[in-house]
């Protein structure tokens, strides 16, 4: 190491630019990873934070809580099997305004009852209650200018509803999501249709799965996040071009070690002659490696965290530090085995072919 680091200072100038390469590099990557998981909370946030284990929905629902319908004895099976542990759960897409203003904003209504564990917790404002026509949003509405106490119109069946809290990471296939009660739902529903029979989307349950109901289907969380269209497609893709940012980012470092060291080979040719083994020598090019490697992924990782605190709250940009260490654990790993046909050139050059000036 010490070896290592005596050759990067004297020669800084050509691994300064290995390291600018490596930062800028390293910096797209994570900068995709933010992405990665900021797209994905953006799909799927409002299912994937309750407090919910598995979810109940139809039959015919292919997993999708939209498409999915129970009837008033199917849930009320679900309960008599799971008691407490159930909780109904709509899902609309509908559209809202300000209660001044005539520009409709997307939403998706959760439709819950409040007295069950699905209600949300609030960061501003209060939970939501059984009062009539109140709503929670995703504070995604706070950065448009809707605040606590403002009224906004359910822009189909202009029934007015009273904000009275805020709460945070709530969307839904890249809608902010609204929360309203059971009957704040049926009102709007029987606004738009005078037919309608009240029915249930899904039910979230906080166990297991237990006894089947008839005509339903229990799934996981995750299987219900991954159904959501859009998600995996968009989550295979994008996490696709970020390893493969990192791969080829790893194969850069091993390309331009292997061109330094080529213009070395005397040197290492003479290293060998007086003495110095291979062990010392393959030490030396991996510490470099792991030298550039590191600190290069350390200080990408830390421009990436000052951009993400000034990035605007409506940005789908999220940085978990699970992701970004396995990201940099394995640019690293890659970066030293690609170091590694470096080691096998500098272990096939021959000292008594150097000083005898047979070079070639």
């Amino acid at each position: 190491m010490k070896l290592a680091w005596k050759e990067l200072k004297y020669n800084w100038k050509k691994y300064l630019l290995v390291e600018i390469i490596v930062i800028l590099m390293m910096f797209m990557v994570l900068f995709l990873s933010g992405l990665v998981k900021g797209l994905g909370s953006a799909v799927s946030s409002g299912v994937d934070n309750m407090p919910a284990e598995t979810f109940i929905v139809s039959e015919d629902a292919e997993k999708i809580l939209t498409v999915s319908s129970l009837t008033s004895d199917e849930f009320a099976t679900v309960r008599q099997v799971y008691g407490k542990k159930a909780a109904s759960i709509d899902v609309q897409r509908m559209y809202i305004q300000k209660d001044t203003d005539s520009d409709k904003l997307d939403i998706a209504y959760f439709a819950i009852d409040p007295d069950d564990f699905l209600n949300p917790e609030v960061y501003q404002g209060e939970k939501l209650g059984t009062d009539t026509d109140a709503i929670v949003l995703d504070d995604d509405f706070e950065s448009q200018g809707i605040q606590v106490g403002d009224s906004i119109v359910d822009s189909a069946s202009g029934i007015q509803l009273k904000v009275v809290g805020f709460t945070k990471d709530a969307m839904y296939g890249h809608i902010s999501v609204g929360y309203i009660s059971v009957k704040t739902y049926t009102s709007i529903m029987k606004a738009l249709n005078p037919m309608y029979q009240e029915r249930v989307h899904a039910a979230a349950v906080q166990s297991a799965p237990g006894e089947k109901v008839d005509g339903t289907k229990a799934y996981s969380k995750a299987e219900i996040v991954e159904a959501i269209p859009g998600y995996k497609a968009e989550q295979m893709t994008i996490t696709m071009v970020e390893w493969l940012l990192v791969v080829i980012t790893a194969l850069i470092i091993g390309i331009f070690f292997f061109v330094i060291n080529l213009q070395k080979e005397k040197e290492f040719g003479v290293l060998k002659a007086v003495g110095t083994s291979m062990g010392s020598l393959v030490r030396m090019i991996l510490s470099q490696v792991f030298l550039i490697a590191v600190s290069g992924a350390v200080l990408s990782a830390g421009l990436v965290a000052l951009m993400s605190a000034a990035l605007p709250a409506t940005m789908p940009f999220t940085l978990l530090g699970s992701q970004v260490a396995l990201v940099l654990a394995a640019f690293v790993l890659i970066s030293i085995l690609g170091s590694l046909a470096t080691v096998i050139r500098v272990a096939s050059i021959d000292p008594a072919q150097i000083i005898g000036g047979d070079f070639q």
